[in-house]
Order: structure tokens, then C-alpha cells, then sequence
């Protein structure tokens, strides 16, 4: 993918999530066995700034956008938007106003949509619950919305059903449903991932151009380190439900800090990328019983005896951005 043109300076801070942690009991009413599936992450998402949330299966990230759009409470950590910490405010479930504000784009469209009903369903439901619109001004806000996200002319498929469409024009209709409400914050959990290579920059291009006029702030969740570098600005990389390394998309592309990082761009099919990479080896660790020490030390192909036994704090590696490794402490040897 040929990256866009650098992002202007992201707008102010929309929404701040600080130090989020989420544990799932199992093992029935009487045992205290938790899978940690998410410790310690804060995000920072700016008007007309995307985040990239990046990492495999498992790592945290559909986690952390259910915590945000308050889809399950979280166990530890708070949310802030308005200024507000949301979870205090609000703490039994999330206001009208914040739902709509706070809206998730989800990786299945079909699976999304209410098969049973229209596209005009779909999108006047959400206009009539916020009030956005009333009566007449309802069908010509639903074509409004489809011609924003490119399905023209919008009549054609404001009577058709979700499954007379293909899912590359599920997604948009997913994407009008989430803007009908005018929201600030669009959290979209892998919403590529579904369709074909073919009409996924398509996809990626409508989300770059709503950022423009709408001045959103985004997470994208991907396991996708090429199109997480395509569409943001910012990037995160998760591990074992927790983060590794943050910066600038461009900066931490071309100098990956931390040993995870660079095992995913070995991934991508670039020869510039696959000179770098590192080979896998080990497991991931059980985040029922989560070892001490960093969550990649069993894989990692410079681990230290530090590595197994502490968990790295963040060390910065340049202009916004840094790494939570031990290779890049004091008098550590030279990372990988």
C-alpha cells in the first residue's frame, strides 16, 4: 500500500481511556481463576487522528474498544470524555448522549445488521431513538447518509436487505449507520478483515475521508500491520492484553523498538520489512496464570534472565514515541 499524504496536527483530546484492565472469572460461582485479558491500557484519541491498535488473535484489542463504547464494564480504569471520568458519572450503564457520541463500526457486517430488515430500517432506527430528525426529514436524511458513504443512488438500496448486498456495501451501510447519529469517536474493530483484498482500500479510503470532513477520532483494530500504517497516524501494538509500543505510524514502522513489533512486520510481504524480522518461537503465555516478568520473554530471541522476572516499565525511544523492553534499559545490550 502506497502511504497518504502526513496528517495535518490532530485536533483536541475526545476521549482518554487511562489504564484499563479487564479480568474474566471462570470456573464457576465458587473459584477465583481470572483470564487477564487486558492490564494497564491507556489510549489517547484526538479529533481527526487515527490510532491503530494493532497485535494477533488474543492480544486485547477488540477488548479495549467493547470497554470504550462501554460494551462490558471494566475491571480497573478509567474513561474520561467531556472532561468527565464516564465510569464515575455513569456508573450502572452509559447515557444516551455517550452511545451516540461513542459509536463501534464491528468486523462482521452481515452479523451487524438485522437481516429481517430494510437499509432504510437500519438507518432510521438510530435517527429516531437520538432525535437527530423527525417525519418527513427522515428519507432524505437516510439518502444523505448513504450518499456520504458512496451508495448512489441511495434509493436502490434503501429498500434492499443486508443480504442483497455484497459485503464491501454491507460495511458502508454500517459505517452511514454509526454516522447517522453524528458521532465524535468511531471505534472500528477490524472492518477490513471481512472483505475481499480487492474493495478493502475502498473501505480504508472512506474512513480517510470522513476523518477529513468530520474531523472523527478513530481506533482501528487490526492484526494488519500495513493497513494500520495506510490509515493511522498513530500506532499501538498490543501483545498478551497488554501494550508493547506506541509512536508516530511512520516512525515506528521504519525503527520498530520492541522484538513483537518487528516479528509483525516480518509478516508483511516487503523485502525492506522481512531483512529485519525476527523468528517466532515458544508459546503465548497463559493469561489465565500470566508468568511474571514480560509477556514476550518465552518467544523472544534476545531474553534476558531480567526479561522473566520484571515486567518492563515504558522507555522512551524518540519523539512520542516508546517501548516497554528491557533491551533498551541502562546498560542493556543492543536490541535486535
Amino acid at each position: 500500500m502506497t502511504a497518504p499524504a502526513p496528517a495535518p496536527p490532530p485536533g483536541p483530546v475526545a476521549l482518554e481511556a487511562k489504564s484499563l484492565s479487564k479480568r474474566f472469572p471462570i470456573g464457576g460461582l465458587f473459584s477465583k481463576r481470572e483470564v487477564h485479558a487486558l492490564t494497564d491500557v491507556s489510549v489517547t484519541l484526538r479529533r481527526g487522528h487515527v490510532v491503530s491498535l494493532v497485535g494477533e488473535s488474543g492480544s486485547g484489542k477488540s477488548t479495549t474498544a467493547r470497554l470504550i463504547a462501554r460494551l462490558m464494564p471494566p475491571t480497573a480504569g478509567e474513561i474520561f470524555y467531556g472532561g468527565k471520568d464516564v465510569l464515575k458519572s455513569e456508573p450502572s450503564h452509559a447515557s444516551l448522549a455517550y452511545r451516540g457520541d461513542v459509536q463501534m463500526i464491528f468486523q462482521d457486517p452481515f452479523g451487524s445488521l438485522n437481516g429481517s430488515h430494510t437499509i432504510q430500517h437500519h438507518l432510521e432506527r438510530p435517527l429516531r431513538i437520538h432525535k437527530k430528525v423527525r417525519g418527513e426529514e427522515i428519507k432524505d436524511r437516510v439518502d444523505e447518509l448513504l450518499a456520504t458513504v458512496g451508495l448512489n443512488p441511495p434509493r436502490d438500496f434503501a429498500d434492499k436487505y443486508p443480504h442483497q448486498l455484497s459485503g464491501g456495501q454491507r460495511q458502508r451501510v454500517a459505517f452511514a449507520r454509526a454516522l447517522a447519529v453524528e458521532p465524535t469517536v468511531v471505534l472500528a474493530d477490524e472492518p477490513i478483515s471481512m472483505l475481499d483484498v480487492s474493495i478493502r482500500m475502498g473501505v480504508l479510503n472512506l474512513m480517510e475521508q470522513l476523518k477529513e470532513e468530520r474531523g472523527l477520532a478513530y481506533l482501528y483494530i487490526t492484526h494488519d500491520i500495513a493497513s494500520a500504517r495506510y490509515i493511522g497516524d498513530e500506532i499501538v501494538v498490543m501483545y498478551a492484553g497488554r501494550m508493547v509500543e506506541s509512536g508516530p505510524s511512520v516512525e515506528l514502522i521504519a525503527e520498530p523498538a520492541h522484538p513483537y513489533t518487528k516479528l509483525l512486520l516480518s509478516a508483511v510481504p516487503n523485502p525492506k520489512a522481512a531483512k529485519r524480522g525476527v523468528t517466532a518461537r515458544g508459546e503465548i503465555p497463559s493469561l489465565i496464570d500470566p508468568p511474571p516478568g514480560c509477556p514476550f520473554a518465552a518467544r523472544c530471541p534476545a531474553v534476558m534472565d531480567v526479561c522473566r522476572k520484571v515486567i518492563p516499565g515504558p522507555i522512551v525511544v524518540g519523539p512520542n514515541h516508546w517501548v516497554r523492553c528491557h533491551l533498551y534499559s541502562p546498560g542493556a545490550a543492543v536490541a535486535v
